[in-house]
């Protein structure tokens, strides 16, 4: 099974994504990417020390989001505007929100990007909760 998150840059939601995932799942391809990333650009500052406190992977740097990675089984934006963007530009159909797949509902995992490291440690207890449940079936 290979599972790629997308947010904005790569740096923060979707590597924690990854890293949740990946301790969770750690015989599955999870990966993320970004919309508008950098390639090479390192996770936050405030997500890596999530990471470790965690003792979760520690994911690679950003990536931007090609059309090679559409031959994943499954691809989970933290936004509707991500979803949207990938599928204007890519014409596919397996791409979905992160809380529309898990719980069928519309919804934004917000970006933490440049709060306080508590809007961090909020962020990853949504995620984490949403990817346990998404990978417990599995």
């Amino acid at each position: 099974m290979k599972i790629i998150f997308v947010c904005t840059g790569n740096t923060c939601r979707s590597p924690l994504a990854e890293a949740i995932a990946k301790d969770i799942k750690p015989h599955y391809d999870i990966q993320s990417r970004g919309i508008s990333a950098y390639n090479g650009s390192p996770i936050s500052a405030q997500s890596l020390e999530i990471i470790f406190e965690n003792n979760l992977p520690v994911p690679s740097t950003a990536k931007q989001f090609e059309a090679r990675d559409l031959d994943a089984d499954l691809i989970l934006t933290m936004t509707e505007s991500h979803k949207m963007m990938l599928q204007m530009q890519y014409n596919h159909d397996n791409i979905y929100t992160l809380k529309q797949y898990v719980k069928g509902e519309q919804g934004d995992v917000s970006d933490p990007f440049g709060q306080p490291q508590y809007v961090y440690q909020e962020t990853y207890q949504e995620l984490r909760t949403l990817i346990v449940e998404l990978l417990q079936s599995s």
